[in-house]
């Protein structure tokens, strides 16, 4: 079979750019650049917390719990955006690793309440310590009015559709 050549047509300032083709250069594009500094940060990340087990999503979990305790098991799954089926290996392998409890809600025996252990709110309130000296070291780097600029965009990033429509509007 041959290869078509196909376009993909994007509205970025009136060009129309080949598929594939990267005209301003990896260096300047916004994915690449969020690409490289994801793995950037998942290494300084990894660095730091590895060595006690924690991933980005345990220490998310256990923060929040850590902020909200008695929080529901469904409320924690929404606030972190974690589905019900991935969300309850994580919380068995917390509670394994005694950092974590789950109990009948009293009001709604569906419901199953988080709570902390004491050797949970101890190493949650390590945890957060360490990730507050690695926040801080970001921002020392970055300096203080960009490290707000990048939360900002980043957070309106996240507001952007998962299945664009990048279909030309001036097409025939």
């Amino acid at each position: 079979m041959a290869a078509r050549n196909t376009r993909l047509k994007v509205a970025t300032r009136g060009a129309q750019t080949p598929a594939g083709a990267f005209g301003l250069g990896l260096e300047n594009l916004i994915g690449y650049n969020l690409r490289r500094a994801h793995g950037v940060q998942k290494q300084r990340f990894t660095a730091i917390f590895e060595p006690l087990g924690i991933r980005p999503v345990t220490l998310s979990l256990l923060g929040t719990v850590y902020d909200q305790p008695g929080i529901t098991q469904t409320e924690l799954g929404k606030r972190l955006h974690i589905k019900r089926a991935n969300m309850v290996p994580l919380l068995t392998e917390l509670g394994a690793r005694g950092l974590l409890s789950r109990r009948p809600s009293d009001s709604d025996r569906r419901a199953q309440l988080v709570t902390l252990t004491a050797a949970g709110k101890k190493l949650t309130a390590t945890l957060l310590e360490m990730h507050a000296r690695l926040e801080s070291d970001l921002v020392q780097t970055l300096g203080a009015r960009e490290s707000a600029q990048l939360v900002d965009l980043l957070k309106k990033f996240r507001t952007l559709s998962t299945g664009p429509d990048l279909a030309d509007s001036d097409s025939d």
